[in-house]
């Protein structure tokens, strides 16, 4: 399994500034439904193992920061850390967009873009990206404006009596 870029220095900064013991962190992470031990939360910190998005996500709560700041990456790249930092796993992201979870999963895999307009336009929303981030996201060239589909515009008229 693939798991996330993780900074251990930043976790365990933000452990600390909040003024909590690695036990502390098991704890919460384990009200939260993901069961971690305290040697696993060591091994993190140490950089000996890296959390898995679930993780991820959880702990990046418990410590009250970014999920971007636990990979310690300025800003997200590939479409694998855009949807990770919005705190998505795939099958989750493929359902908001409708489109397959293994569709979406060899998107990422390949680095390509295949949805459709209305997936597309989807994507854009939830991972708050524009057409160019998702350009350079896959490294595909920019798609001309007009191929992410718009939102009908409403228009009002006011019937004017007499």
């Amino acid at each position: 399994m693939n798991r996330p870029p993780f900074s251990p220095d930043t976790a365990m900064s933000a452990r600390q500034n909040l003024g909590l013991s690695p036990h502390q962190v098991t704890e919460q992470m384990n009200t939260y439904g993901v069961v971690v031990d305290i040697p696993l939360v060591h091994a993190w910190e140490a950089g000996e193992y890296r959390p898995t998005e679930g993780e991820l996500f959880v702990l990046a709560d418990v410590l009250w920061c970014r999920t971007k700041d636990l990979m310690g990456i300025e800003s997200p790249r590939t479409l694998t850390e855009h949807r990770l930092v919005r705190q998505f796993s795939t099958d989750r992201l493929a359902r908001s967009i409708g489109m397959d979870t293994a569709q979406y999963e060899r998107a990422e895999e390949t680095n390509s873009w295949s949805g459709d307009g209305r997936q597309t336009s989807a994507l854009l929303r939830v991972l708050d990206l524009t057409p160019l981030r998702l350009a350079q996201a896959t490294g595909q060239p920019v798609a001309p404006q007009s191929a992410v589909p718009r939102q009908p515009r409403t228009t009002w008229s006011r019937g004017v009596s007499r």
